[in-house]
């Protein structure tokens, strides 16, 4: 594992998150993890055992801005802000179909899946899917870019702000206005990694407030596969 550091402190550290990388363990594997290199590495040990500097996560395939408390006062005012919502996230990503409105928020209740226990799934008269409880969870969005390809196979680019950060919310939330992420096959990608070899999803910034510093923002580049997968179907 190596991760390029956006920014460290002696209070944080904030890196770009590659993908194929799990962020801590999930109980159902022994592969390594972010939390692992943490703790290895910067001898990080506040926080949870097995999540040590942990204080909120990306799936495997998503990448972007991960930011880790390295003292027990960065741990407990980042956990406190993502508790709260306040941390403001904006994330990317390429989406199938084309969005008919230029801006639009999804307001969907999420709650886990009965079909599949790694899914999460929208709570609505056509799911049916649930099982559990549900949590309200709301996505804003704007379309960066349209675009239709030569096979007749339309995208949208679009640039997402998740007002709650419930899990797999901006991937449940698309899945359920029929616009899944391309490469996602956990949530309905129609051509799946014929597309791509991963979900297009990206953490592109964070602004949170930081331990002396006050509020900053960190903002991680497009990854390359992306950049490629955005002039492929013309949407830059």
């Amino acid at each position: 594992m190596n991760f390029k550091t956006l920014y460290e402190d002696e209070h944080v550290l904030v890196i770009d998150k590659k993908a194929g990388f799990m962020v801590h363990p999930d109980e159902r594997s022994d592969e390594k993890t972010i939390a692992d290199w943490v703790r290895d590495n910067f001898a990080i040990s506040v926080g949870e055992e097995g999540r040590e500097g942990i204080v909120h996560r990306l799936d495997r395939n998503t990448t972007g801005v991960l930011i880790i408390a390295k003292d027990n006062v960065a741990y407990r005012t980042l956990k406190k802000q993502f508790r709260d919502h306040v941390a403001r996230k904006v994330y990317r990503a390429i989406v199938e179909g084309n969005l008919k409105n230029d801006t639009g928020m999804i307001s969907l209740p999420i709650a886990r899946a009965r079909s599949d226990f790694r899914k999460r799934t929208v709570v609505d008269m056509f799911s049916m899917d649930q099982r559990g409880e549900e949590r309200d969870a709301i996505t804003r969005y704007k379309v960066l870019a349209r675009s239709k390809t030569k096979e007749g196979k339309a995208f949208s680019y679009v640039e997402v702000y998740p007002l709650t950060g419930r899990t797999h919310q901006i991937r449940a939330h698309f899945r359920g206005i029929r616009h899944p992420i391309i490469g996602d096959d956990l949530y309905g990608s129609k051509e799946g990694s014929k597309l791509t070899d991963r979900s297009m999803l990206h953490a592109y910034s964070l602004t949170i407030k930081i331990p002396e510093k006050g509020e900053q923002t960190f903002i991680s580049p497009l990854p390359k596969d992306m950049k490629e997968t955005l002039a492929k179907y013309e949407l830059l």
